[in-house]
């Protein structure tokens, strides 16, 4: 296991695994700490679900192992995990009354090959209800608070995962993204997120499904992390087919690896017609640009195809059905929801379509994600927002202290959801404080290219301190 090339007080997994596989300490030692961490961050309200005890118990049976001469990539390595994605031995609420007294049968997928790669699942990480929210609020576990100001929202819906890393509580995790569900919160909480190709890693166990909604393949799991080369480890882990997901086929992604980044061909773009940014987050996307090409890369301002219809397109496929499904899966809390979920639902009936109208949706969708892809096929990968600004108050439009009324900001994320490409996230930039990301798009199955991309940005970013100074992680205790 090579070192780490980073230098921060909280490591990566990368350096925690070398040090776990050179003795320098236990797993059980370094799942203490991470649970002293958990502890220390209990003011986000971030964890929904944590048992210490086998926890302990697990990294006692990894330190075994280690002893015994097993192999496995993450040995001995605790991670958390989003609630909407099952793992046996803790609840799965997803945010709503409706799972309450719900009983984990089975790992999800994706949990299933962490812990056999050697991961401890110590926490489970709070979502929105049914995970239909950029805010991370239910009525069940309550709102996350960001992890930097807690009058902000980290995003959702896997913002109690992003707020977890963002407040040093934990090495790595798992989230999914819909809508821009890994992208928004890493871009708010100044994490690091992959937002894998579509087929690459399967949903099973994930609740709610997407693959027999019209959501298709918008939806995926991906990493969350810290640092670029854990999104890397993990992604190397959680791909490739299942033999249950029928979206996912067989893993083919490109050799090139996180070194591979002289000469890579570069668009950006500040603007996509939809949704104006704030002059901050126009300002991290051109730094960002000068970055990549003060590096080597052939980089040039580019303008998209019309996404005009990005966002519609996105919500109408959502709720073609009417919200017939999340009425049924939500059916054992009617009448007990937030009031903007409940809003929701109510809305969702009138957009219910025939065949006729659902096949022609289908086309304006398939359309769209082909000009996308199109576009993003000239190059090797395309700079460009995450949303129009920074993390906003609770309930408030990005980049602005005004009420959330449309998902127009989201349009830079939507876009790329439909397109079912590659996207990394990674920090560039500060603006009152508060982190600002921006997406890197690759071309399908190019995710390394993308973290290749975002490497390069990790590191002349300096996002090891941009946070300011960390408490040390290298006085543990005894195990």
């Amino acid at each position: 296991m090579p070192e780490s090339r980073h230098s921060r007080l909280e490591p990566s997994a990368s350096t925690w695994l070398g040090r776990l596989a050179r003795r320098e300490l236990s797993s059980v030692e370094l799942t203490r700490h991470v649970l002293s961490r958990l502890e220390g961050a209990k003011h986000l309200n971030a964890v929904v679900a944590c048992d210490p005890e086998t926890a302990l118990a697990e990294a006692r049976r990894a330190d075994t192992r280690r002893d015994s001469g097993s192999q496995g990539a993450l040995l001995g390595l605790p991670v958390t995990v989003k609630d909407s994605i099952e793992a046996v031995g803790l609840p799965s609420l997803s945010g709503s009354l409706a799972r309450v007294g719900h009983v984990v049968e089975q790992d999800a997928t994706v949990v299933r090959r962490l812990r056999d790669a050697g991961a401890i699942v110590v926490a489970k990480s709070n979502v929105p209800e049914y995970t239909w929210s950029y805010e991370t609020d239910n009525i069940v576990c309550g709102k996350t608070l960001h992890p930097h100001d807690p009058a902000r929202t980290p995003g959702g819906s896997s913002g109690g995962e992003a707020a977890l890393l963002g407040a040093d509580a934990s090495i790595v995790g798992i989230g999914t993204d819909g809508g821009g569900s890994i992208r928004v919160p890493s871009h708010y909480c100044g994490t690091v997120g992959l937002r894998p190709t579509a087929g690459l890693v399967p949903e099973t166990g994930c609740w709610p499904s997407t693959r027999d909604t019209g959501m298709v393949d918008m939806s995926a799991v991906g990493p969350m992390a810290r640092y670029v080369e854990d999104i890397e480890l993990l992604l190397q882990v959680i791909a490739g087919p299942d033999g249950i997901d029928p979206f996912i086929g067989q893993t083919n992604l490109s050799d090139a690896g996180l070194t591979s980044t002289s000469d890579l061909r570069v668009g950006f773009y500040d603007d996509d017609g939809v949704a104006a940014v704030d002059a901050a987050t126009r300002d991290a996307v051109a730094s960002a640009a000068r970055t990549l090409a003060a590096a080597g890369c052939r980089v040039e301002n580019v303008t998209p195809p019309d996404v005009s219809t990005a966002t519609p397109i996105f919500f109408e496929m959502m709720a073609a059905d009417g919200g017939a499904r999340a009425r049924d899966d939500l059916s054992r809390a009617e009448g007990r929801h937030l009031p903007q979920m409940q809003s929701l639902l109510d809305s969702l009936r009138s957009c219910a379509l025939d065949a006729s109208g659902y096949f022609a949706l289908f086309g304006r969708w398939s359309a769209l994600r082909a000009a996308v892809r199109s576009f993003v096929a000239d190059y090797d990968v395309i700079l460009c927002p995450v949303t129009v600004g920074g993390a906003p108050l609770h309930g408030c439009m990005p980049g602005t202290d005004t009420p959330l009324q449309s998902y127009d900001a989201f349009n830079y994320t939507h876009t790329y959801s439909i397109a079912g490409l590659p996207v990394a996230v990674v920090r560039v930039g500060t603006h009152l404080g508060l982190p600002l990301g921006v997406q890197i798009v690759a071309n399908p199955f190019s995710d390394r290219v993308a973290l290749s991309a975002a490497a390069l940005l990790e590191a002349a970013f300096d996002n090891a301190n941009v946070n300011g100074a960390r408490t040390s992680s290298r006085h543990l205790p005894a195990a």
